[in-house]
């Protein structure tokens, strides 16, 4: 990684909570740089001179679901909340495979409920891998369901409860 993209990326993330880490990976992106550390994914760059202010970041642990497209050349990602990302990447590297890795790292309790027929809620407490170790819970639905059908949001409720009495609370995330 150039040195001027290095430093740019590590002053912008000395401002997250945890600072940088270190640069498990990287990857030259269509419009700059990706970068995976310990506890986030990182990318921008593409003005080493903007002061690091053009990166952005986005925890492991707010990362729903995404991965590798070998065909678009692209990773991409769905956060809780359904705000999406995405970065072309011009030489992968390790990059999809730390992406994995990191996401399925951040997993601490994950429990499928089916509610109707195959369809149903998945309940996850997502750890932070660069905060003090805080559980933050969310709930997810199947294709077919909504938080309107009858029962769906009160199972979801009852199984996040039972969970969180066992493993501990911290902040819902539905």
């Amino acid at each position: 990684m150039p040195s001027e993209a290095y430093d740019a990326w590590r002053r912008s993330a000395a401002a997250r909570v945890g600072g940088p880490g270190r640069v498990l990976a990287w990857a030259r992106a269509e419009d700059g740089f990706v970068v995976g550390g310990p506890a986030a994914l990182s990318f921008g760059g593409g003005d080493p001179t903007g002061g690091g202010d053009d990166w952005q970041h986005v925890g492991w642990h707010e990362i729903e679901h995404g991965g590798w497209n070998a065909e678009s050349r692209a990773l991409s990602w769905t956060l809780y909340g359904g705000r999406r990302g995405r970065v072309g990447l011009a030489e992968p590297g390790r990059l999809p495979e730390l992406f994995r890795e990191r996401v399925a790292a951040s997993i601490a309790v994950e429990r499928f409920v089916a509610i109707r027929g195959e369809r149903g809620v998945t309940v996850t407490a997502r750890r932070d891998l660069g905060g003090d170790g805080t559980l933050t819970w969310h709930s997810s639905l199947t294709r077919g369901l909504s938080w309107s059908t009858e029962g769906v949001a009160e199972e979801a409720a009852r199984v996040s409860s039972e969970l969180q009495s066992e493993y501990g609370s911290s902040s819902p995330g539905w």
